[in-house]
Protein backbone atom coordinates (compact mmCIF):
# COMPACT_ATOMS: atom_id res chain seq x y z
CA UNK A 1 0.00 0.00 0.00
CA UNK A 2 0.92 3.41 -0.89
CA UNK A 3 0.16 6.30 1.91
CA UNK A 4 0.04 9.81 1.30
CA UNK A 5 -1.91 12.98 1.53
CA UNK A 6 -3.91 14.74 -1.08
CA UNK A 7 -6.01 17.97 -1.25
CA UNK A 8 -10.02 16.88 -1.53
CA UNK A 9 -10.07 18.73 -4.98
CA UNK A 10 -7.91 15.89 -5.68
CA UNK A 11 -10.15 12.93 -5.20
CA UNK A 12 -11.43 10.65 -7.73
CA UNK A 13 -13.33 7.06 -7.55
CA UNK A 14 -11.79 4.49 -7.53
CA UNK A 15 -9.86 1.32 -5.37
CA UNK A 16 -7.98 3.56 -2.90
CA UNK A 17 -9.15 4.10 0.51
CA UNK A 18 -9.30 7.40 2.08
CA UNK A 19 -8.88 8.64 5.81
CA UNK A 20 -10.23 11.06 7.48
CA UNK A 21 -10.96 12.15 11.05
CA UNK A 22 -14.43 14.33 11.99
CA UNK A 23 -14.70 14.93 15.61
CA UNK A 24 -14.05 11.98 17.49
CA UNK A 25 -14.70 10.15 14.61
CA UNK A 26 -12.48 8.24 12.20
CA UNK A 27 -13.89 7.24 8.43
CA UNK A 28 -12.05 4.85 6.42
CA UNK A 29 -13.80 4.36 2.97
CA UNK A 30 -13.55 4.53 -0.59
CA UNK A 31 -14.70 7.42 -3.06
CA UNK A 32 -18.18 6.69 -5.11
CA UNK A 33 -18.37 10.10 -6.41
CA UNK A 34 -16.30 13.38 -5.99
CA UNK A 35 -17.87 16.46 -7.20
CA UNK A 36 -16.16 19.89 -7.18
CA UNK A 37 -18.92 22.69 -6.33
CA UNK A 38 -18.49 26.51 -6.71
CA UNK A 39 -16.46 28.55 -3.77
CA UNK A 40 -13.85 25.86 -3.58
CA UNK A 41 -16.02 23.50 -1.86
CA UNK A 42 -15.59 19.60 -3.28
CA UNK A 43 -18.86 17.16 -2.39
CA UNK A 44 -17.53 13.64 -1.89
CA UNK A 45 -19.97 10.38 -1.65
CA UNK A 46 -18.35 7.46 0.25
CA UNK A 47 -19.09 3.84 -0.46
CA UNK A 48 -19.56 3.77 3.34
CA UNK A 49 -22.92 5.80 3.06
CA UNK A 50 -21.29 9.13 4.12
CA UNK A 51 -21.75 12.23 1.88
CA UNK A 52 -19.34 15.02 3.28
CA UNK A 53 -18.49 18.51 1.95
CA UNK A 54 -14.81 19.49 1.94
CA UNK A 55 -12.70 22.89 1.43
CA UNK A 56 -10.91 21.92 -2.09
CA UNK A 57 -8.00 22.54 0.63
CA UNK A 58 -8.47 20.14 2.92
CA UNK A 59 -6.00 17.30 3.16
CA UNK A 60 -6.83 13.68 3.23
CA UNK A 61 -5.18 10.73 3.51
CA UNK A 62 -5.06 8.27 0.80
CA UNK A 63 -4.00 4.69 1.66
CA UNK A 64 -3.43 3.12 -2.64
CA UNK A 65 -2.84 -0.67 -3.60
CA UNK A 66 0.36 -0.77 -4.96
CA UNK A 67 0.20 -2.76 -8.70
CA UNK A 68 0.29 -6.17 -7.61
CA UNK A 69 -0.88 -6.02 -4.31
CA UNK A 70 -3.85 -7.43 -3.36
CA UNK A 71 -6.15 -5.46 -0.69
CA UNK A 72 -7.10 -7.81 2.76
CA UNK A 73 -10.29 -7.60 4.20
CA UNK A 74 -11.11 -7.60 8.25
CA UNK A 75 -12.57 -11.18 9.12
Amino acid sequence: MIARLIPASSLVPGPATIVFSLQGRTIRSRVLMAQAEPHGVVRVAFASGDVIAFSARTMVGQLAPTPGSRLRRAR
